[in-house]
């Protein structure tokens, strides 16, 4: 208990701070100064001499531990406290975890998932979730008895999601990306996919007469018939799914009551819409459809009854089979080059950058990814092909020229996968491990 001296370490009283500090297996000291207070937040890392060797998440609050193994590297970083974690798309929401022992069990289960990038853990209820997507694309919502938990694969402050796609084992741009994904393999699909929907376990593909559920490993696990072309498909909070029947003028809400790699599709609400329904999407309250050939895009639909609680007004130009998407509190539907946005109980926003020019007759697809990143298809017309974009429409990327109304990319701590409906012959599915 002698008093020896203070260690070389960053100049100044600061009130408040809480710390955490950690020797790794060689002796390189971890230090957690909280974000609450202080002048220097975040993680550093340091050599027994005092040299600052590195600075990690400039976001910790007094627990966190680096552990390094012979294969992998470990992060657990209490990020913030008093908060839950709300995701900018319902359906981020992976899992939900009871009789979470630990903080650290939770930590330990989302790094182990591999498009778990978020998690929150309720102290009182030991409950833990496990979010699709990056830290700061969500909401803290306060709440002093659960933390957030954010994983970031990011290991340089210069390049970040979602201007990168940060791996579990590198940084990569998305043109780089898809210059890998145009050099795989082509995996052949069938040649009557009209929609599809990509999630952690496989794909949906809706054709000209069913909806089946391909896994990643070709199983094709589910398969349901119906009389007309399936051309949209969306999924459910609660591990379920949306479609469109396009020439039959139906949506119909499903709930899965089997697995997630065997699905087993039971119908729970079905909503007679008006003529040649095209695209839907569900939130934890309403869903939203579009229309083909109508000046009324978009009807916005009870989840308890399919009851309509909102139409958009009446415009001047006929849609051409529109497509809708959201994130956090926008609805944004395409149509012929033009991008437009509403509040989620249909009020018209504005317009997203978009390419100029109306383009007759060009059929689309917007998706977004886990860190928010905007991919779109353009089907034909003086931009053909698959497109990236910020939310604040800045361009990152281009990837295949040819697409047609359907398309998924779909990327995980591990891999990225394109599934791409062409004009013509078999949709094709692209994997590429990292």
């Amino acid at each position: 208990g002698t008093y020896k001296g203070n260690l070389p370490y960053f100049n100044g009283t600061t009130l408040f701070a809480r710390h955490c500090l950690q020797h790794d297996y060689a002796g390189r000291r971890h230090i957690c100064n909280s974000n609450d207070y202080g002048v220097f937040p975040g993680i550093y890392t340091f050599l027994m001499n005092g040299t600052q060797l590195a600075r990690g998440p400039t976001v910790c609050f007094r627990a966190f531990q680096v552990y390094i193994t012979k294969d992998q590297a470990i992060l657990t970083n209490m990020g913030s406290t008093g908060s839950y974690f709300q995701p900018p798309i319902d359906t981020h929401l992976i899992d939900t975890l009871i009789n979470t022992p630990s903080i650290m069990k939770c930590a330990f289960t989302c790094e182990r998932n591999s498009v778990c990038r978020t998690a929150d853990y309720n102290i009182s209820t030991k409950t833990c979730r496990l979010f699709e997507t990056v830290t700061s694309a969500g909401a803290f919502v306060a709440d002093p008895t659960t933390n957030i938990l954010p994983f970031n694969y990011c290991t340089d402050d210069q390049q970040i999601e979602p201007y990168c796609v940060c791996t579990r084992g590198n940084t990569y741009t998305m043109q780089q990306i898809f210059d890998q994904l145009a050099l795989a393999p082509n995996i052949s699909l069938s040649t009557s996919i009209i929609s599809i929907y990509a999630n952690m376990y496989g794909v949906y593909l809706g054709t000209s007469g069913s909806l089946s559920f391909l896994t990643y490993t070709g199983i094709n696990s589910s398969y349901i018939p119906f009389s007309t072309q399936v051309t949209g498909i969306n999924p459910t909070p609660d591990n379920g799914l949306g479609i469109v029947q396009y020439n039959a003028n139906t949506s119909t809400i499903y709930k899965n009551i089997g697995t997630s790699t065997q699905p087993q599709l039971v119908s729970i609400l079905s909503i007679s819409s008006l003529v040649l329904p095209y695209s839907c999407v569900i939130t934890s309250q309403y869903m939203y459809i579009t229309y083909s050939n109508s000046y009324v895009y978009m009807t916005i639909h009870d989840l308890s009854s399919g009851s309509v609680v909102f139409s958009t007004p009446s415009i001047s130009l006929l849609s051409n089979r529109p497509v809708v998407s959201y994130w956090n509190d926008t609805i944004i539907i395409l149509s012929q080059y033009i991008a437009m946005e509403y509040t989620l109980n249909g009020t018209y926003k504005g317009n997203l950058t978009y390419f100029t020019g109306e383009q007759i007759f060009v059929r689309h697809c917007i998706q977004y990814d886990y860190a928010g990143r905007r991919h779109t298809c353009n089907g034909g017309g003086t931009y053909p092909g698959i497109y990236t974009f910020l939310m604040n429409g800045t361009q990152i990327a281009r990837g295949p020229t040819a697409c047609y109304r359907a398309m998924q990319v779909y990327i995980t701590k591990d891999q990225a996968i394109l599934t791409n409906m062409l004009s013509s012959g078999p949709a094709i599915m692209n994997i590429i491990n990292f």
